[in-house]
């Protein structure tokens, strides 16, 4: 009962994950600034390069959470404009690859979130021209000057999309870790009588992580 108390309390919730975000961030920013002091780069280029990532991966993992899948923390830092972010919750499958896995959903969430600024002025035109007030028609030339924005700065870009997908990686490791690790201390250090564990010894099978990198997966972590 010790053991299992033990991970209740630790287990990744919001304040975990975001003390984990920016203490990931803080050691991964002397490790960019390396690697690229390593390459020859400039020192001006490799500190704003390391400042782009590090900037993206705290943003990443506080405001655009793989948790933005559920009713939680998250979205009440969006205040009024939690709303942008009710179609993400309906449609994303809870815990599923699409809210937590390591690349393509946190790039997801960041297209998602310029279509819905697109969307909301495009829905804002709408409504005020069937309202009779005269307003510019401006959501193309927006949608167009941000693609065109990430054409012309591209190494800005890569660091962006680089720092997003690392903070959500933190987030998703840690969910992980916690659903494996759970099983694994309990493997560890609370093994029944006449259980299979006490029978045949401690099962260190690793759990499994293709929901990470899997959309088809059924997997999914376990959150309390």
């Amino acid at each position: 009962m010790r053991y299992e108390s033990f991970i209740i309390v630790c287990m990744p919730n919001t304040p975990v994950h975001d003390f984990l975000t920016i203490a990931s961030g803080i050691v991964l920013a002397p490790g960019i600034y390396g690697v690229l002091y390593e390459a020859n780069v400039a020192n001006q280029t490799a500190v704003v390069i390391t400042t782009l990532i590090l900037t993206a991966h705290v943003v990443s993992g506080v405001l655009f959470s793989p948790d933005l899948d559920l009713d939680s923390r998250i979205h009440k830092r969006w205040g009024m404009f939690f709303y942008i972010w009710l179609p993400y919750k309906w449609i994303i499958p809870h815990r599923h690859f699409w809210s937590h896995g390591l690349v393509l959903p946190p790039l997801l969430r960041l297209g998602y979130f310029f279509g819905m600024i697109i969307l909301t002025i495009f829905l804002i035109e709408r409504i005020a021209a069937s309202a009779g007030i005269d307003l510019p028609i401006v959501h193309n030339s927006v949608a167009w000057a941000i693609i065109t924005w990430i054409g012309q700065n591209e190494m800005v870009s890569v660091c962006i999309a680089i720092g997003f997908i690392s903070g959500s990686a933190v987030h998703s490791i840690a969910d992980w870790l916690h659903s494996g690790g759970k099983k694994l201390i309990r493997t560890l250090f609370v093994p029944r009588r006449g259980s299979q564990v006490a029978r045949k010894g401690i099962d260190f099978a690793r759990p499994s992580i293709r929901w990470l990198f899997d959309p088809f997966s059924t997997e999914h972590p376990s959150h309390y």
